[in-house]
């Protein structure tokens, strides 16, 4: 885990979110809204988020909400622990301030299984929540209804917060937590991105090889190949260059990649013939190929070839 300090809040969750969330990145509009109205806070407590990625959509939160047994945001952070296997990064991301316009702060990587599960065993609990008017606020316990109307009194519902049974003891623990991630490693944010892609296509391959290994029989239609369906995530997010790695990482002569009639997705199909019995190829990056690449940065960019997308029924 490292410590990412003085970026662009906003651009590097962005960059972040490319690495992992496939479908409802417009969740991220709502992330950046509610980092725009965290800069603009005069409450410490406001400026300290917990964000995450998922494959489908991202959240972002007060951390001290977080912390708060009960809560929306408590049992959407643990859920997606507790109750999915999706790849989740998830950063705590502490705002610093503004500059010429841009949202600068610190972020920190978090171990998501390891953190949920801290989250659980230490949440304080919140018996009761605040109103928040704009003429001034309202106390009622958690499970009383509100309906979110203008109070006659107090003006136009403005949003709730849930209030701490032990407000020392939450200030304790957000102290804590600061504390232990000031420990962290400094660390490249560049080269933090290129290992999540990189990650990406690695965790593909292994799926995949895998998953042939656990077929006891050719599942094509025609029963004349094995198969496994790529991940819809992965050929939402992976490019054309990605996709190739993925295809040289994988350990088999008879491999193609092919869309089957009448089913959607994409395939990595083998023959009934080949040696499943292999594991992830890791090729590694040659001198040539090195050059080739810093050839074709600085070479004039050409329109992308057209290309026809076949499809078999195997």
């Amino acid at each position: 885990m490292n410590r990412f300090e003085n970026v662009d809040v906003v651009a590097a969750l962005e960059q972040l979110m490319r690495q992992n969330t496939a479908f409802y990145r417009n969740d991220f509009e709502i992330d950046k809204e509610i980092i725009g109205r965290a800069a603009a806070s005069d409450k410490a407590e406001d400026r300290t988020l917990l964000w995450m990625s998922r494959p489908s959509g991202t959240h972002c939160f007060r951390e001290s909400d977080v912390y708060l047994q009960g809560t929306r945001q408590h049992n959407t952070w643990k859920f997606y622990g507790e109750q999915t296997r999706d790849r989740v990064l998830a950063y705590a991301v502490e705002l610093t301030g503004k500059v010429r316009g841009v949202i600068r702060g610190n972020l920190y990587e978090l171990d998501y299984p390891q953190h949920f599960r801290h989250v659980a065993a230490e949440a304080v609990q919140a018996d009761n929540i605040i109103l928040h008017y704009e003429k001034g606020d309202r106390e009622q316990p958690a499970g009383l209804y509100f309906d979110g109307r203008p109070d006659p009194k107090l003006g136009a519902f403005l949003r709730y917060e849930a209030k701490p049974n032990e407000p020392e003891h939450l200030r304790e623990l957000l102290r804590q937590e600061q504390k232990g991630r000031a420990q962290l490693a400094p660390g490249d944010f560049k080269a933090h991105v290129t290992a999540l892609h990189d990650g990406m296509i690695l965790a593909e391959a292994q799926r995949i090889v895998a998953g042939l290994k656990d077929l006891s029989a050719p599942n094509s239609p025609n029963k004349t190949h094995f198969m496994v369906e790529l991940s819809p995530y992965f050929v939402q997010i992976a490019s054309s260059k990605d996709t190739d790695r993925l295809f040289s990482m994988l350990p088999y002569k008879s491999l193609c990649f092919t869309g089957m009639k009448d089913r959607h997705g994409l395939y990595a199909v083998i023959g009934k013939d080949e040696n499943r019995d292999k594991e992830v190829r890791r090729p590694r990056a040659s001198i040539r190929r090195q050059l080739s690449e810093t050839k074709q940065a600085q070479a004039p960019k050409k329109a992308p070839a057209r290309t026809k997308k076949n499809e078999l029924e195997v």
